[in-house]
């Protein structure tokens, strides 16, 4: 028997699966007792959901199974389309097969098996699937979207793709209408200028605005990397807060700042790194470790600036300030390691240790050359004192000085082995017998300038460049205590003995 059906203009009161419209309409015996088949231009309704296709069984259990340019619409909330379709009444189940579209404003799913659920309004598939939006492109194995809350969750292989970056994922929830995506599991961004890393986060590429957690790292094309625990980042401000563990490394410059709390700003090109501060930075086979409350890195880029890249960096570390190397320590309030003569500038109460040599002055510039200790420059006030490694124990006061207004200290192989004193020099240093094994006396001399030559930490030779007044005073008529220079200060307590030291406070 085959006839039209016709138009139920009654609104469904249940789960029914109502029948619209159909060209002809068929009972098939061959599927069951009650089978119906509809051909032609078929619309079928239940509970608001709305289906047209080519051609449907409809069976006694309310289900139906449509094939054909199916189309399901739900108003405000979707327009799903693809090739077949087996449909549930009563649990409001739909599977639909074959090529895939779903439809919600800007977005467009696209997949091959799909499993729709009207009472919980969501979409699940498991066999790959593509979301695009105006902007984004996302790619997973499985994903489920959530019609109500408009929220697309995604998990295996999610790839997300926009102009701007590419996200590599295991876990993603992407909310379309925000543009935010919220990842978990080892989450990989590629930028034009960037990279980034993280276990857990979002980001909003509307806003720019991200918030990556557990080991987040950003690294630029230069080479620069910023890690943390926790990052913040504004892209379109480039500037960003990255809270424990902080690490920022310069692999050009063999350099890392660490800290607890950083704050990066891109338009300045600064980063300031506090709360435990430390820089590292690597010298052949050994590494200077500084520590200072604040320090601030100037010429800091994590994008790829041209500017940026051809300024030389600038560090600047404020109050106790101290550093340790093998061969050299110091501690000052304030310092500044400028790149582009590759000078370190000590300011307020700077002190300088290397080897058995203790360096004094007002304001104090280590200069390096090929990543090595090249000159001293010791500005007013200046002073070099040494134990006398070969005085008894009870003549513990017995040192070796150099003091003059500036000096200028030259090192070989990372050792002081020449100084140049200016104006007002004095020296005091003992001297010894019998393979110094005998002390003979003490000389003591006053000069306007003198060069002064160190081998194996002791005075070599001094060179009077101006008329001296020297006087070789026996050992019968020394008493160390007297022959200290004016503002003495053996400043051995605060010297950091190892690495650990420079987070110590000295007390006063």
């Amino acid at each position: 028997m085959s006839t039209s059906a016709q138009k139920n203009t009654k609104p469904a009161q249940n789960n029914t699966i109502n029948i619209h419209h159909a060209n002809s309409l068929n009972s098939d015996k061959r599927l069951g007792d009650g089978a119906q088949r509809l051909i032609g231009n078929v619309e079928l309704e239940n509970a608001g959901v709305l289906m047209d296709c080519d051609s449907a069984y409809i069976f006694k259990d309310n289900s139906c199974h449509a094939f054909g340019h199916v189309h399901m619409i739900k108003k405000d909330s979707m327009d799903l389309y693809g090739d077949s379709i087996y449909y549930h009444g009563d649990s409001r189940k739909a599977e639909m097969f074959g090529n895939i579209r779903y439809l919600r404003k800007s977005l467009t799913l696209v997949t091959h098996h799909l499993l729709y659920i009207a009472d919980s309004s969501r979409a699940n598939f498991w066999d790959g699937g593509t979301v695009t939006d105006s902007a984004t492109v996302l790619i997973s194995k499985r994903g489920t979207y959530f019609m109500r809350k408009r929220i697309c969750a995604f998990k295996d292989s999610v790839v997300l793709t926009n102009p701007s970056y590419v996200i590599h994922c295991d876990t993603m929830a992407y909310e379309p209408d925000k543009q935010t995506a919220h990842f978990s599991g080892p989450t990989h961004i590629t930028g034009k200028n960037t990279n980034m890393y993280c276990v857990a986060g979002f980001y909003n590429s509307h806003t720019g605005v991200s918030d990556f957690w557990h080991h987040a790292i950003i690294t630029s094309k230069k080479g620069e990397k910023l890690s943390g625990d926790s990052l913040y980042y504004d892209k379109k401000k480039d500037f960003g807060v990255v809270t424990n563990n902080v690490s920022l490394t310069d692999s050009i410059d063999n350099i890392v700042i660490k800290g607890e709390y950083a704050v990066y700003t891109g338009a300045d090109r600064t980063i300031m790194v506090t709360r435990h501060a430390l820089m590292d930075q690597l010298f052949e086979k050994d590494t200077l470790h500084l520590h200072g409350d604040t320090l601030f890195g100037y010429n800091i880029s994590m994008t790829d600036s041209n500017k940026a890249a051809k300024t030389p960096k600038l560090l600047l570390a404020y109050h106790h300030v101290k550093f340790y190397k093998k061969d050299m320590q110091g501690k000052c309030d304030s310092l500044s390691y400028d790149e582009k003569d590759s000078t370190m500038r000590m300011f307020y109460k700077p002190v300088v240790w290397a080897n058995e040599n203790q360096m004094t002055a007002d304001t104090v510039r280590l200069l390096m050359a090929h990543k090595k200790l090249d000159v001293l420059d010791m500005r007013h006030n200046s002073f070099i004192i040494s134990r006398d490694t070969l005085a008894s124990k009870e003549d513990s006061l017995q040192f070796n000085q150099i003091k003059g207004r500036n000096m200028k200290g030259y090192f070989v192989k990372n050792k002081i082995h020449k100084v140049k004193v200016m104006g007002n020099a004095q020296t005091i240093y003992y001297v010894y017998s019998d393979n110094n094994k005998t002390i003979v006396g003490a000389n003591r001399a006053d000069c306007s300038n003198m060069l002064i030559y160190i081998d194996s930490n002791k005075v070599k030779s001094i060179t009077y460049l101006d008329k001296p007044d020297a006087t070789m005073f026996p050992k019968k008529d020394i008493k160390p205590s007297e022959f200290l220079l004016g503002n003495f200060s053996w400043r051995i307590k605060e010297r950091p003995m190892r690495k650990e030291d420079i987070f110590k406070v000295d007390l006063p």
